[in-house]
């Protein structure tokens, strides 16, 4: 037999021997178990991580919803988040129909959303900006819209709350409808007759309409999820009638936000400083800010006390406090994200996906059809095993602690049926950009580890 073989075989049965028992009893002791013709020797080891607080100054956020608002948390601070979008235009467009007189009856900014944190009633101001200079591909959300817009000349400023929106209960969204000026939409539509190369092309029509910066200037206690933006310009025509009864038939054209076109969503995190600050209790995880928590494994004494032992399991529990006592409290992200803290920024913009060996996500029944990654019950995010990222790092890096971040992130996932089972499997991995609060435990033995390994005794 081989160490592969022995090995796949007794971890089980060393699992329900050993789970209910203190690790210390049988810590650099080992256990002895005998095949025909050799011996395997298992280990249980204790190390203690290192866990801080820590912030990156942007996150890379290439997606098509957007937050609109600003929401103040009395324990992570402020938040404000607004974009700057651009609108698709398909190819060759033209108005469908010819406006009555050619002039179009009103113009319209729709922002769709699904959900939002805070007070739905709390008044806020929206204001648009159009956008003067071509953007660029940078997804980063420390983006300056100053470099894009002329801030001394919005375009339309108006007062809304979430639940002043309407319930489209055909798509199950709600919809804010603002005007613009309808001699906006006019030129629109008048460039589609004076010089329709305008719309030839996406490229063209950025040139023509470079986009608008949609933020917010005034309120604070609601951030809303908009999963669509929309310019929707309605006119009419005449239709004429042989017998005299004209009628009237409404049209209208769209314009909406999409994956074709750059969208640039900028957060702003304030009133954080007390986070960061070391303490003996807790490391913080606070979106969409940037403030994650690091853990250091010792690896060098790791390394020092496995030798040539092969590392088997590694499990690895983050327990976490409940969200805090008050209202619109900040409640915990859907999964975390255990990666290498220098591989951030290449990770979400080559848009990867845990691997299981360099990158684990939070996995509490993450082969179902759960929606989180933690279990609520327990306030813990496992990781049930991380055994191949120590491998890893000791065949590429045996003389160096391992440093990794915990980053709270959004998990989409498709499904696949084999044989009348249904498994769930992730497809992509955001940054996790909804307004969410952890506070993770750090006190006590919250920050060990057990390693089992095992050494194989050939005779």
């Amino acid at each position: 037999m081989n160490i592969k073989s022995y090995i796949t075989a007794i971890m089980s049965c060393i699992y329900l021997l050993f789970s209910s028992c203190s690790d210390n009893a049988f810590n650099q002791l080992g256990t002895n178990i005998l095949p025909d013709e050799d011996k395997i020797t298992v280990y249980l080891d204790t190390f203690q991580l290192a866990a801080s607080t820590i912030k990156r100054d942007s996150l890379y956020a290439r997606l098509n919803a957007s937050f609109l608002g600003e929401f103040y948390d009395p324990l992570y601070g402020k938040l404000k988040s607004d974009f700057i979008c651009q609108f698709y235009c398909k190819d060759n467009f033209r108005f469908a129909e010819t406006p009555d007189n050619g002039k179009i009856d009103a113009v319209s900014l729709i922002f769709e959303y699904s959900d939002w944190k805070g007070d739905a009633s709390s008044p806020m101001q929206m204001t648009v900006y159009p956008v003067n200079q071509k953007l660029t591909k940078n997804f980063y959300t420390n983006v300056d819209p100053t470099v894009f817009c002329d801030m001394q000349h919005p375009l339309i400023s108006q007062a809304y709350s979430a639940q002043s929106g309407i319930f489209d209960s055909t798509y199950y969204v709600w919809q804010l409808v603002f005007p613009l000026p309808l001699e906006w939409g006019q030129k629109l539509y008048d460039e589609t007759i004076h010089n329709p190369s305008s719309f030839n092309s996406q490229e063209a029509f950025n040139q023509f309409f470079s986009g608008f910066y949609i933020t917010t200037d005034y309120g604070s206690g609601n951030m809303l999820y908009i999963s669509n933006t929309q310019i929707r310009i309605d006119y009419s025509r005449v239709l004429k009638s042989s017998t005299g009864g004209d009628s009237i038939v409404n049209h209208f054209e769209e314009f909406n936000v999409s994956k074709d076109v750059i969208q640039l969503n900028r957060l702003q995190s304030k009133n954080t400083e007390q986070l960061l600050e070391d303490n003996d209790q807790y490391t913080y995880l606070k979106t969409p800010a940037g403030i994650f928590t690091r853990l250091v494994f010792p690896a060098v004494q790791i390394h020092e006390v496995i030798k040539n032992r092969v590392i088997n399991n590694v499990a690895l529990h983050l327990k976490y406090m409940p969200k805090e006592d008050w209202l619109y409290s900040l409640a915990p992200p859907p999964y975390l994200l255990l990666m290498p803290e220098d591989s951030i920024g290449t990770f979400f913009e080559n848009r990867n996906i845990e691997n299981n060996i360099t990158t684990y996500l939070s996995n509490y029944a993450v082969s179902s059809s759960t929606t989180v990654g933690y279990n609520e019950a327990g306030r813990v995010y496992p990781f049930p095993n991380i055994a191949d990222l120590l491998n890893y790092h000791f065949k590429n890096n045996p003389d160096k602690d391992l440093r990794m971040l915990v980053v709270p992130v959004e998990r989409v996932s498709n499904t696949v049926s084999s044989s009348g089972t249904t498994y769930t499997y992730t497809s992509a991995i955001n940054h996790y950009l909804a307004p969410s609060g952890l506070k993770i435990r750090k006190d006590g033995d919250n920050m060990k580890i057990v390693i089992t390994s095992s050494y194989l005794n050939k005779k």
